[in-house]
């Protein structure tokens, strides 16, 4: 029941469900638990692998996820070093995590996710999309910060990736927010096979 999915789920599976023959694996960057992955990875009949610095969550997930149809699997682990093999996945996944990505690391993390997604494959992002770039103390650990910003731009710019949708939510439902603070949006971006054709 698409009504009950969290409203990024819905969006991707929206978005993505014409595809969904060629989406076979499925990365969830900041997977958390893997409700939602697993969610993902039944709207579409994928398979799914997640990675998540928490290892209470993982564990959790593991037992909760671990034996449906279609199979997902969490693993203990940081953006910056996925333990995964080059292009070894269809639709990767940045849930709710790049916002607490230090900044010095951002480009090694955008260049793992390039790495494992095949070309032709899809990126989704779901994270704040404020009207200007900036960070804050986080509220929930001191010393760390949660920087907010279109990080779709990260992969859009030089042109290896096209942004094929981008749904405007809040960090509490399927809606628009006035509060630029709290805008959050989940941005679909798709890897050129080619970025630099011959014309």
């Amino acid at each position: 029941n698409p009504d009950s999915l969290p409203p990024e789920i819905a969006s991707l599976l929206r978005v993505l469900g014409p595809h969904a023959d060629q989406i076979h694996r499925v990365l969830d960057i900041g997977c958390g638990s893997g409700a939602k992955l697993a969610a993902l990875c039944r709207g579409l009949g994928a398979q799914g692998e997640g990675i998540d610095p928490s290892a209470a969550a993982v564990a959790d997930g593991n037992a909760r996820f671990g034996g449906q149809n279609p199979a997902v699997s969490l693993q203990v682990g940081t953006a910056a070093a996925l333990p995964f093999g080059d292009a070894a996945f269809d639709l990767v996944l940045f849930g709710f995590s790049l916002y607490l990505v230090d900044r010095p690391d951002m480009f090694r993390v955008a260049a793992e996710a390039d790495r494992v997604l095949q070309p032709g494959g899809f990126l989704a992002i779901h994270d704040f999309d404020p009207s200007v770039r900036h960070k804050r103390p986080y509220r929930h650990q001191a010393g760390v910060f949660s920087h907010k910003t279109d990080h779709a731009a990260f992969f859009t710019a030089g042109g290896h990736y096209h942004l094929v949708a981008k749904d405007s939510l809040s960090q509490t439902g399927a809606h628009f927010v006035r509060d630029s603070d709290e805008r959050v949006a989940i941005s679909i971006l798709y890897k050129e096979p080619d970025a630099y054709p011959v014309r």
